[in-house]
């Protein structure tokens, strides 16, 4: 099987199964639905899996399948590695998931990647070598590298705000 046609399948797999689980997980948020702390310590590891995933994702792409990162992928890399090394170390320091909310840039950063993608902006182009209206992955006729990085942000945001408020109601 091609890498490109595998590594499209599984991310872009994964995207729609993370559009899922954040929808599942804003349930639970809006309805104030809380677990034991055993449950609830889960949506913090959710996090940095999805975290972790989405670097490795991001380095499969442009290192395993050759696709070069134009600008605005590299200001999503800027974001998401730190954001998951920082949900990493959370395992020993449980105070460094709060880093977790700065995926709120990531995710307005990746809809403005969007929109220069979809012919946005002048051509959406912003650089000569790589533009940003390139795409190098097309599922579904929208399921893109924004949007996946785009659905990463979003979810990590999603269970750090849900690990943070389940997480309150049980020590109260």
């Amino acid at each position: 099987m091609d890498k490109i046609i595998f590594f499209n399948t599984l991310f872009g797999f994964l995207t729609l199964v993370s559009w899922l689980i954040t929808l599942i997980i804003l349930y639970f948020y809006f309805t104030k639905k809380t677990f034991s702390k055993l449950i609830t310590d889960q949506f913090l590891n959710y996090a940095i899996s999805v975290a972790t995933f989405c670097a490795l994702g991001s380095l499969i792409y442009s290192e395993v399948v050759g696709f070069i990162p134009c600008k605005f992928c590299w200001y999503q890399r800027y974001l998401m590695y730190p954001i998951a090394l920082l949900l990493l170390g959370s395992f020993f320091k449980k105070s460094l998931y709060k880093f977790g909310y700065t995926s709120l840039i990531g995710f307005s950063l990746s809809i403005y990647h969007i929109y220069l993608q979809n012919g946005g902006g002048g051509g959406g182009s912003c650089a000569v070598d790589v533009p940003c209206n390139i795409k190098y992955v097309d599922i579904f006729g929208f399921i893109s590298i924004p949007v996946m990085a785009g659905s990463g942000f979003i979810t990590i945001f999603a269970a750090i705000l849900y690990y943070d408020y389940a997480r309150k109601q049980t020590i109260e």
